[in-house]
């Protein structure tokens, strides 16, 4: 696996906090993880994700929050803004890596109301991602 993406720096920043609940997958826990993905918006990316890391914040203390929110915004500095999507948990940012003109490296969705920071790694064409937005917005 390669160095951590900025994102992914985050991450770990937070993951023991007090309050913070994370989630990572590799290796043989993404048989798992690829299976909830498969019910998410997500879906037909599923199987191209080789990590998947979720960060949770809600519940640290507002101090807490406050400088996760500014090493986040810091950090996506290094994204593009991919645009934003309405879910059952409010609307969401997405973000993507770019690692070439026609793929992507992660994928970052970012809830600001609930603090929840979703990063999915791996090797996406532009076009795969495409295809996400004409499912989700038909």
């Amino acid at each position: 696996m390669s160095a951590q993406t900025p994102v992914e720096t985050v991450i770990s920043h937070y993951e023991d906090v007090k309050g913070a609940r994370n989630f990572i997958a590799t290796g043989g826990k993404m048989t798992i993880a690829r299976s909830l993905l498969r019910k998410t918006e997500v879906a037909p990316i599923a199987s191209e994700v080789e990590k998947l890391a979720v960060l949770k914040m809600q519940n640290a203390t507002p101090s807490v929050r406050g400088e996760f929110v500014d090493e986040l915004d810091a950090a996506l500095k290094k994204y593009e803004y991919y645009g934003h999507q309405a879910t059952k948990n409010g609307k969401v940012d997405i973000y993507v890596l770019l690692s070439g003109s026609e793929t992507v490296s992660e994928l970052v969705i970012y809830n600001p109301v609930i603090y929840s920071l979703n990063s999915l790694y791996g090797n996406f064409s532009v076009q795969t991602l495409l295809k996400l937005d004409s499912r989700n917005n038909p």
